[in-house]
């Protein structure tokens, strides 16, 4: 074989590999992609468990409260976390909200939406304070509006959710909840998990019609998501 020729093939294999390489290379990022895919959205939805309506009524329901213990549901459902890893919570919410919070929820995790800790309020026994601390997301607990004392919170009704409470705190002029919140207080800043009205999370629960605490006028509860159902509500 001539040098010429001996040339010519070795350029023909490069190319050939070359070509090679370049086809591969979206099936290698594919595969890699497919190995640590991310885990599937679970959810379940329940009627309070017994075991849990004997804790309730110690911390969070009450004779009184306006509405009975059947007309909430228990869900558990995944949620993305501050760690970058899926996780499943607990919120308890009014029944006829259950699925169209499912709906919320499962569309926030897809996006990545930063969850801190999803847990009852029953695991502060009530406290609002101690769950905004730890920056918990919760719903359902039977309390008054805060500063209003004698009027129930939508909580009570299982209609609102407060999400990560400590990055998304209360501010009511000088007054701040929770007081470690303060440094929060600040909007222009950014935060993994802090909501605004440009947040993928706020136009989920805009576009189901739930109103953010964050819009009202006299104070900004930028934690707080609620929607009042049935004309039961104060």
């Amino acid at each position: 074989m001539s040098l010429k020729s001996n040339i010519n093939l070795k350029i023909k294999r490069y190319l050939s590999s070359l070509l090679l390489v370049l086809l591969l290379i979206p099936f290698l990022a594919h595969s890699s992609t497919v190995k640590n895919p991310m885990p599937k959205f679970e959810s379940r939805i329940t009627s309070i468990p017994l075991a849990t309506q004997k804790i309730m009524k110690k911390y969070t329901w009450k004779l009184g409260c306006p509405v009975p213990l059947n007309d909430l549901r228990e869900i558990r459902l995944s949620f993305w976390g501050f760690d970058q890893k899926a996780h499943q919570g607990i919120l308890i919410v009014n029944k006829m909200l259950a699925a169209e919070v499912v709906s919320i929820f499962k569309a926030a995790y897809y996006h990545r939406f930063p969850i801190e800790r999803m847990e009852p309020m029953d695991n502060f026994k009530g406290n609002d304070d101690a769950a905004m601390e730890v920056n918990n997301t919760s719903a359902f607990n039977c309390r008054a509006v805060t500063g209003k004392p004698g009027v129930f919170s939508q909580h009570s009704y299982g209609g609102a959710i407060d999400i990560n409470t400590l990055i998304n705190p209360y501010v009511k002029g000088e007054k701040i909840l929770p007081l470690s919140g303060k440094k929060y207080a600040d909007r222009t800043k950014s935060y993994p998990g802090k909501i605004t009205k440009d947040s993928f999370i706020y136009n989920e629960f805009i576009k189901h019609g739930w109103e953010w605490g964050g819009d009202w006028i006299n104070l900004q509860d930028y934690q707080h998501f609620e929607k009042k159902r049935l004309g039961l509500e104060n």
